[in-house]
């Protein structure tokens, strides 16, 4: 019976905290969502970088920022959005109940 009581402490002999997998698997779905922007950022990169290698045509850069600009605020947005959620999920977790031996 002790053993199994020493299963449940940490390193320094305090009890875990309760964490269920439902809470792993909605922040690991919150961080794939945060995640699925790379591709987007990586757009963004390589059109700043072309943008030095091209002649100055006002108006196309006029349309181009316009667009990259619509894409950013929605990336934005929903950075913001997630972020903000992954830390209420982590801020549920730290207080989450310990496990009494």
């Amino acid at each position: 019976m002790e053993e199994r009581g020493r299963d449940i402490l940490t390193k320094n002999n305090q009890p875990t905290k309760s964490i269920i997998y439902q809470d792993i698997y909605t922040t690991k779905e919150t961080l794939e969502k945060l995640q699925s922007w790379g591709s987007i950022l990586e757009l963004f990169a390589t059109f700043f970088a072309d943008q030095r290698k091209k002649p100055l045509n006002k108006k196309e850069i006029i349309q181009q920022y316009h667009a990259i600009s619509q894409l950013f605020g929605v990336f934005f947005d929903d950075f913001k959005k997630q972020t903000s959620f992954l830390e209420n999920q982590l801020e549920t977790l730290g207080a989450r109940k310990k496990v009494q031996n």
